[in-house]
């Protein structure tokens, strides 16, 4: 049976000599599966979120009621947002933000904020969204909390639904030093010895570099085999391409005519 984050930590604490130090090993543990994350696209810390694009623009629509909740930091150009995401969002893969039309799939680019902002917004111009942004540093007014957001550009012309597949800043473990849940992620070999090596920096135990070294028998060399495997694709072909918003034949790539922009 897999090992609760209590016998995580009771064990990583008796390997690195330090059995009163079990509150600090259960914030270690909860550091190291958080850097997981952060780090690494895991299948396993994956979630989804689906909404509908909103194709009006007017004092009701929901553009403007979610830029009263959050105050003047959002400055999203008529329908295009923002939109709401989880607040576990980190990223999403590539092909993994699509909508649907009569159940065909469109999949949107993703494309950096300054990016975004530099895109031709205005009143009717509305089209099927090509790309999209996240920004991930906005705070709500009420409860201070972040709430990561996405635009899109063109603007919809309708009312699409939304899928987005993303990873997901998974939820910390409360007090893990008594804790009996089960920690998401399954190799807890390395668990054990991260949690144990990172306690020997607090104890200074001469065998800290062993632990969290690249060797067989090292935290990161664990993580190294572990990786090799992950997500169980090793028995698909893999395609090297090229980026879409330069490499296509669409007309969003054209230059702005003397019309709009220039």
């Amino acid at each position: 049976m897999p090992l609760t984050a209590q016998q995580i930590v009771t064990n990583a604490c008796a390997i690195a000599r330090a059995p009163g130090f079990l509150a600090q090993a259960g914030q270690m543990l909860n550091v190291v599966l958080s850097e997981l994350c952060q780090n690494y696209d895991f299948d396993i810390a994956r979630g989804i979120v689906n909404f509908t694009f909103n194709a009006l623009f007017g004092g009701d629509d929901f553009n403007l009621d979610f830029n009263s909740d959050f105050g003047p930091q959002l400055s999203g150009g008529m329908n295009s947002g923002p939109y709401a995401l989880p607040g576990d969002w980190l990223r999403a893969r590539r092909d993994d933000v699509f909508y649907t039309i009569d159940g065909v799939k469109y999949v949107m680019i993703n494309v950096d904020l300054a990016e975004f902002d530099s895109l031709v917004q205005q009143a009717g111009l509305q089209s099927y969204p090509q790309n999209y942004t996240t920004d991930l540093t906005i705070q709500t007014a009420a409860s201070n909390q972040r709430q990561p957001v996405m635009y899109v550009w063109p603007p919809p012309a309708g009312g699409y639904p939304v899928t987005a597949r993303y990873q997901r800043q998974m939820p910390d473990i409360v007090s893990p030093e008594t804790s009996s849940a089960i920690p998401w992620f399954p190799d807890q070999n390395y668990l054990i010895t991260r949690v144990a090596g990172e306690m020997m920096k607090i104890t200074n135990d001469s065998r800290l570099d062993k632990f969290l070294g690249t060797g067989d028998n090292g935290a990161q060399g664990i993580l190294n085999r572990y990786l090799k495997l992950a997500n169980d694709d090793e028995d698909r072909a893999k395609r090297v391409t090229l980026d879409r918003r330069l490499f296509n034949n669409d007309f969003f790539k054209l230059k702005n005519t003397k019309t709009i922009g220039w």
